[in-house]
């Protein structure tokens, strides 16, 4: 189920890159998404069977942190194209 999820969110961050062009927007979808996928998935038997602790410890407290540290580099690019726009007009 986890790696299906993944295959969708890889399809859709690949789509969003092909209609934008943004690296940064299709990787922070990408990035959210896989977040959620395996947010979602923690509390499976999957992860205790094969010893996969460190994935729930990064995805509980890691991964939150780096996916607001994307969204603000968003931002803050999203704000300097703006403002570049607006200065070249």
């Amino acid at each position: 189920m986890i790696i299906f999820l993944l295959a969708i969110v890889i399809i859709i961050s690949i789509v969003i890159y092909f209609r934008s062009k943004k690296n940064l927007l299709s990787f922070f979808v990408f990035s959210m998404l896989s977040f959620l996928v395996f947010y979602i998935n923690v509390g499976s038997e999957l992860f205790q069977i094969y010893n996969l602790k460190w994935i729930v410890k990064f995805t509980l407290w890691y991964w939150p942190w780096l996916n607001l540290f994307l969204f603000i580099l968003l931002v803050i690019n999203l704000i300097k194209t703006k403002h570049e726009k607006t200065k070249n007009n």
